[in-house]
């Protein structure tokens, strides 16, 4: 008779970084200008004219995303109790 050992992990809820929200999931522009066509054309769209642009910190490259406040996930460990705009820290 054979044994087969089962050892069984408990599940952990991935918590995307701080690099998976900041760039891995945001479309890559290399320089700054290009990065800033694109920009203008999504500020015209309802809803969108708080867009940032911005250098990213992890790759050479530049993003385009909400600014603090703005962001529609929360973040681990972020202060927001709700998520959207003009969400003050400690308010349901």
């Amino acid at each position: 008779m054979t044994f087969v050992r089962v050892v069984v992990l408990p599940l952990v809820p991935y918590r995307p970084s701080d690099r998976d929200i900041s760039c891995r999931t945001k479309a890559w522009f290399p320089t700054r200008s290009q990065a800033k066509k694109v920009w203008k054309r999504l500020r015209r769209q309802p809803g969108r004219r708080h867009l940032q642009r911005y250098p990213c910190r992890y790759c050479p490259g530049w993003h385009i995303g909400n600014p603090p406040g703005h962001q529609t996930y929360l973040r681990p460990g972020s202060p927001f109790t709700t998520t959207g705009h003009d969400t003050v820290p400690g308010t349901p």
